[in-house]
C-alpha cells in the first residue's frame, strides 16, 4: 500500500499508510488510512497519552490521546479510518493526507508530522459516443453507442445540423437505434443545394441524481437520398415560320432549317431542393437552359432528342425520343456546257445536271434558270426560267436556248434554286470561229462560210508565198463598206511617133503588190514633163497597165503616176 513518511527527527518518523477506492456514479473516492510511529534503538517509551491524528482532504480524520508503547519498530497509532472524497466535477482530484504524533514523555516523540498532496486517479465521467457509421442516408438508421462509464450512467442526444437542434432520445443506456426518416424533412431543409451534409450529434451523460455528467461529441455526414427531380414530359416542335409554311406541320424538323424549340413540364424538386436548370442534348449538341422552354436551333441529322432536369443539389433525370428529321442540302450543279449547233451555229444548246434536296423536289421548291451578257459588256440580261427534267432528286437540262450572235462571245450565269438556296454556276459561249465547217456546198476556214465556195478567215499562203489579205495593206482605206487602196509609180519610158508630133509610151504595168479579192476600179493622176494624158489599157486583181501620150521625144519621156484602187471589202 502507499504511504507518505515524515524524514528522521532525533531518531524518530511518523507515517500515513493509505489507499482508497472510487464510486464513479458518485464521483467520490473512500480514501482509508493509518497513523504509524517509531523511535531509535534505545527505547521504548510509553506513557499513558499522547496527541496523534489523521487529516484528509483538509477534515479531521481521526484523533487518538489514549497511551501508546513506541519502541523501535513501527507501532499502529489510534484506529484506521475511511474517509470519502468528492472528486472535482471533470473526474479530478488532489487530496491532502496529514498525519501527527506527539508526546512529552521524551523529546525524540515531539512534534512528528508528515503531510502530502495526493493524486487521485480521474474518475471517467461522461459516456464516450460513436456509432455504427458516421454517415448515412437521410431517412436511414445508425446505431448510437453510449459507451458509458457506469451501469447507472442515463444519457441523452442531441442532434446539431445546419440551423437545426433537436434532442433525439432520452433515457439511453448502453445504445439508441436512430431511425432518421423522422428527421429527414428537417435534415433537407437545411442543404437544399448540396447532396451531403455535416452536423454532430450530441450525448449527454446523467448520473443517479439526473445531474448531467458531461457530454461529448460525433461528427456526422449526412446524405441525401431518393431525391431526384422530376417531370412530366417535353414536346418539341420548329418556331422558324418560314420552314413551318414549306412543311405545314410543326413536328416535321428539317435538317440544319428548322429552328427547334423544346418545352419541358411538370418539372419538380424533391425534397427542398429547386428546380435550377435544363439540358438538351441531340447528338454532339448540347443547350443548357434555366427556363424550361429551350431554343435549341438547327439540327443536321436523325438522333436522339435527350432531356434532363437539374435540380439546385445537381440531382438529375431525363427522358429521351427518336427525333425523324428531313433531309436538305442546297442545289448543287454538277456539270454546264454551251453549245453551238453544229459548232457554228448562232443556235445554242446548254446541258446541265445537277441535285436537289429530295423533299425540295417532292414539293415543288426548285427552279433552274440563266442569263447572259456578251463578255465585253457589263450588264446582265434578265434571268431566263428553263425546266429542268427531274429524277427523285436530280436533275437534267438539254435543249436549245435561242440565238446568240456568232461574231460575240458570252458569259453566261446557271442558277439552280429552291426554297432555301440558290447555287450560281458560270459559263461561256465563245464566237463561231471552227477551224474547218462546210455548210450548203460552201467551205469554211477558221470561220463559218459565207461567200463563195471557199471561204478563208485569215491569211493564205500558196507554196510558201502569201496570197491577198486585207491586213497586207495597212494604208488601205475603209469607207462605207469598201476598201480604198492607194499606190504610186514612176519611171522613164521610150516613146514613137504617131499621128506627127505626138508621141506615146509602149504598155506599161503597175502592181498592186498583192493579189486583191476582185478586179478593182482604179483611178489614177499623171505627172509627166511636157504635155500629155494617160489611157489605162487593163486592169486585173494583180496590177493595171496604162500607156503614155506625150508631146516629148523618146529621149525626155518621164512620168509619174498616183492610183487608188477601189473594191469591196
Amino acid at each position: 500500500m502507499p504511504e507518505i513518511i515524515s524524514a528522521l527527527k532525533n531518531g524518530s518518523q511518523v507515517k500515513v499508510v493509505y489507499s482508497y477506492t472510487q464510486n464513479i456514479s458518485a464521483n467520490t473516492s473512500s480514501v482509508t488510512a493509518s497513523l504509524y510511529v517509531h523511535r531509535d534503538s534505545y527505547g521504548p517509551s510509553y506513557d499513558d497519552s499522547c496527541l496523534a491524528y489523521i487529516n484528509i482532504n483538509g477534515s479531521r480524520a481521526m484523533t487518538y490521546t489514549s497511551g501508546f508503547t513506541i519502541g523501535s519498530s513501527w507501532v499502529h497509532i489510534g484506529s484506521t479510518v475511511t474517509v470519502t472524497v468528492p472528486h472535482n466535477a471533470d473526474g479530478t482530484k488532489i487530496v491532502n493526507i496529514t498525519g501527527y504524533f506527539h508526546s512529552s514523555v521524551t523529546s525524540k516523540l515531539e512534534n512528528l508530522s508528515v503531510s502530502r498532496n495526493i493524486t487521485l486517479a480521474t474518475i471517467p465521467r461522461a459516456s464516450r459516443i460513436t456509432a455504427s457509421s458516421g454517415s448515412f442516408n437521410i431517412g436511414g438508421s445508425i446505431t448510437i453507442y453510449t459507451n458509458r462509464k457506469s451501469t447507472s450512467f442515463t444519457h441523452a442526444v442531441n442532434l446539431y445540423f445546419g440551423s437545426y437542434a433537436a434532442t433525439l432520445s432520452y433515457d439511453i443506456t448502453d445504445s439508441y437505434v436512430w431511425n432518421t426518416s423522422g428527421w429527414a424533412d428537417a435534415m433537407y431543409q437545411q442543404i437544399p443545394n448540396t447532396n451531403t451534409g455535416t452536423g454532430t450529434l450530441r450525448l449527454y451523460t446523467y448520473d443517479t441524481d439526473g445531474d448531467v455528467v458531461g457530454y461529448t461529441e460525433l461528427s456526422i455526414t449526412a446524405r441525401v437520398a431518393n431525391s431526384n427531380p422530376s417531370f412530366t414530359g417535353f414536346s418539341y416542335e420548329d418556331v422558324d415560320s418560314g420552314t413551318v409554311a414549306l412543311t405545314g406541320d410543326a413536328s416535321q424538323i428539317v435538317r440544319t432549317k428548322s429552328n427547334l424549340r423544346v418545352t419541358v413540364t411538370g418539372a419538380a424538386a424533391q425534397n427542398y431542393a429547386a428546380v435550377s436548370g435544363y439540358r438538351v442534348q441531340y447528338g454532339s449538341k448540347t443547350v443548357t437552359s434555366s427556363s424550361n422552354v429551350i431554343s435549341f436551333g438547327t439540327v443536321s441529322a436523325d438522333d436522339s432528342l435527350t432531356v434532363t432536369v437539374v435540380d439546385s443539389r445537381g440531382n438529375t433525370v431525363q427522358q429521351s425520343a427518336a427525333l425523324t428529321t428531313i433531309p436538305y442540302s442546297p442545289p448543287a450543279i454538277s456539270s454546264v456546257s454551251l453549245a453551238r449547233v453544229n459548232d457554228i451555229e448562232a443556235g445554242t444548246i446548254l446541258a446541265c445536271a445537277g441535285t436537289y434536296a429530295a423533299y425540295m423536289a417532292a414539293k415543288s421548291q426548285y427552279s433552274l434558270k440563266f442569263r447572259y451578257k456578251t463578255t465585253s459588256s457589263g450588264t446582265w440580261s434578265d434571268y431566263v426560267p428553263i425546266s429542268p427534267t427531274l429524277d427523285g432528286g436530280s436533275f437534267s437540262f438539254n435543249e436549245n436556248i435561242g440565238d446568240f450572235d456568232i461574231d460575240s462571245s458570252f458569259n453566261f450565269e446557271i442558277v439552280a434554286s429552291d426554297y432555301y438556296a440558290s447555287t450560281i454556276v458560270p459559263a461561256l459561249l465563245p464566237t463561231a470561229k471552227p477551224a474547218f465547217s462546210i455548210r450548203d456546198g460552201q467551205v469554211g476556214v477558221n470561220k463559218i462560210p459565207e461567200n463563195g465556195a471557199l471561204d478563208v478567215g485569215g491569211d493564205v499562203y500558196i507554196s510558201g508565198s502569201k496570197a491577198y489579205s486585207d491586213t497586207y495593206h495597212p494604208s488601205a482605206d475603209a469607207v462605207g463598206g469598201l476598201r480604198l487602196l492607194r499606190g504610186s509609180a514612176a519611171g522613164t519610158a521610150a516613146t514613137q511617133t504617131a499621128y506627127g508630133s505626138i508621141y506615146y509610151s509602149p504598155e506599161i504595168n503597175i502592181s498592186f503588190g498583192a493579189t486583191l479579192p476582185e478586179v478593182p476600179y482604179v483611178l489614177i493622176s499623171l505627172n509627166t514633163n511636157g504635155f500629155g494624158y494617160c489611157n489605162i489599157k487593163s486592169i486585173s486583181a494583180t496590177g493595171f497597165s496604162v500607156i503614155i501620150t506625150n508631146e516629148v521625144s523618146s529621149s525626155d519621156l518621164r512620168w509619174g503616176i498616183h492610183w487608188v484602187a477601189i473594191y469591196e471589202s
